[in-house]
């Protein structure tokens, strides 16, 4: 979990916006729910897809897949 961030290539609004709520890697992040990472300003789909992928965690786990 010490993936940095910039590692992940996102918007550098988003970086910033992560380093001022003091988030330097994803590790950082592991224990806040999905619904408080998505609440983060400037944080999308796509940046949240990224950051799910790397933690492990599957980024839209309510969602039924169609057929």
């Amino acid at each position: 979990m010490d993936t940095k961030f910039a590692d992940l290539k996102l918007k550098p609004w988003l970086l910033a916006e992560l380093n001022q709520l003091g988030y330097e890697v994803v590790g950082d992040m592991q224990h806040l729910p999905t619904v408080e990472i998505l609440r983060i300003p400037g944080m999308g789909g796509l940046a949240w897809r990224k950051i799910a992928k790397v933690m492990g965690r599957d980024p839209f786990p309510d969602l039924k897949k169609r057929r």
